[in-house]
């Protein structure tokens, strides 16, 4: 993980190579290794009420589906209450009618972690990381059950148990600003930090179109930023570029947009050409992506058919498209783009090989883009086409660049290219020919 992947008869992701935890950030700050130094990719999915209320069985098929869609990481919230709008006072129990702490959050209960327990092996074994939030927002900022002498005994006992356990990142945060509160989220992620000695990373997930970093990206308990878009999936882009070029360099994640069939977005409907947008934006911001189903996470009735929508298959092949090429060593790039870029909902985007090998162009719509073939550095470019919902691919021409001509500047070279007829979109990939 990047575990190494191969194509299993159905079309999914088959792990060949367990996890090798836990996650760190790489020495450059701008993405995840494992524990064996290889480039771990973010492939996120959205389970809220995991730990609170998914039975055995649930968990364990929701898990091995996601496994075999390619996610590597998986995020739910231990101190569950029903979702914003819908809390109830103290957090829901769990299939066993088990809580997550008896009176005060300083006092946990050993039966319901005997069943996040469970679910942290389940995950491990298909290498999967469970992006944990200690508590969903509402508990620290609306009710309040939390102060910083409880939630830091809370993050220290949270992180003292799960200390050895390679699959986790721990998530501050809840869908909420911090504004007022902030010394309670400071206190539980110095009490994470002091209970597992600084294993496993951290970050903070805010409320609708905000940031970690708008609050706390300089101090050294917030080991990545998190954003969350929500309705604006326009803006993705920006705001995942943003986060990239703030000082010191974080990983980022868009670990919350607007979910897939979600009924409550100005901005709707939320098809899977959006998710798509949203994801591709994201990469090719230099960013990660956190997937959402709208009747999953909200565990409506008939959920788990939730498991094979569109958008959910769409992102195994966004995996597959996006990690063909060392998407490690490449940066945004929108000089690519000689015309063509569009802006906002129909914005496309770029991101280029340091060493000028190879690029990727995520065209967002039925559109032409010109393209400058003299950012990659080698004689001659192969461009191939790919279709991001069904995987599709084209061999879209082989150019002269305008490099390595014998003179001393390159003949800047540029060419013309498009999504092609009955595709919503299109990623068009860039191989340097020697």
């Amino acid at each position: 993980m990047s575990r190494d992947i191969a194509n299993a008869s159905d079309g999914s992701l088959e792990p060949v190579d367990v996890l090798a935890g836990p996650i760190r950030v790489s020495p450059t700050g701008r993405y995840f290794v494992d524990a064996r130094d290889r480039p771990f990719f973010w492939l996120g999915d959205t389970a809220w009420p995991l730990f609170a209320r998914y039975s055995p069985e649930e968990a364990e098929a929701y898990l091995e589906n996601r496994a075999r869609k390619g996610f590597t990481v998986i995020q739910g919230v231990l101190a569950w209450g029903g979702g914003t709008g819908f809390e109830e006072k103290v957090p829901g129990p769990n299939y066993a009618g088990e809580r997550p702490w008896h009176e005060s959050p300083s006092r946990p209960n050993e039966a319901y972690f005997e069943h996040v327990d469970h679910l942290l092996r389940l995950a491990g074994e298909r290498g999967l990381v469970l992006a944990m939030l200690p508590t969903w927002g509402y508990y620290v900022t609306d009710v309040p059950a939390f102060d910083a002498e409880s939630a830091f005994a809370y993050g220290r006992w949270l992180g003292a148990r799960y200390r050895d356990v390679p699959n986790i990142i721990w998530v501050n945060g809840g869908d909420r600003v911090p504004t007022g509160r902030e010394e309670v989220y400071r206190a539980l992620a110095r009490g994470l930090r002091e209970g597992d000695g600084g294993a496993h990373l951290i970050t903070f997930h805010p409320c609708g179109w905000h940031s970690s970093s708008q609050f706390f990206h300089e101090e050294d308990w917030l080991d990545f930023n998190m954003i969350q878009t929500w309705t604006e999936w326009a803006k993705v882009y920006p705001a995942v570029v943003a986060d990239g070029v703030l000082s010191p360099p974080k990983p980022v994640v868009l670990g919350e947009p607007a979910y897939e069939d979600g009924p409550e977005y100005p901005q709707g409907p939320i098809t899977p050409l959006i998710v798509r947008r949203q994801a591709w934006w994201a990469f090719m911001a230099g960013g990660y992506f956190t997937y959402g189903q709208n009747q999953m996470w909200r565990m409506e009735p008939g959920w788990t058919s939730a498991f094979d929508t569109p958008g959910a298959f769409q992102m195994t092949l966004f995996r597959r498209i996006a990690t063909s090429r060392p998407w490690w060593r490449m940066v945004p790039d929108q000089g690519l783009f000689a015309s063509g870029v569009s802006c906002e909902r129909t914005l496309n985007a770029a991101r280029r090989a340091v060493d000028g090998s190879c690029a990727m162009v995520y065209l967002s719509s039925q559109c032409h883009v010109l393209i400058h073939l003299d950012k990659i550095l080698t004689r001659e470019v192969r461009a191939t086409l790919v279709n991001p919902a069904t995987d599709e691919e084209r061999d879209a021409g082989t150019y002269a660049t305008g490099n390595q001509t014998g003179s001393i500047f390159p003949a800047a070279l540029t060419q013309w290219f498009s999504t092609p007829g009955h595709w919503e979109d299109a990623v068009l990939i860039l191989d340097g020919v020697s």
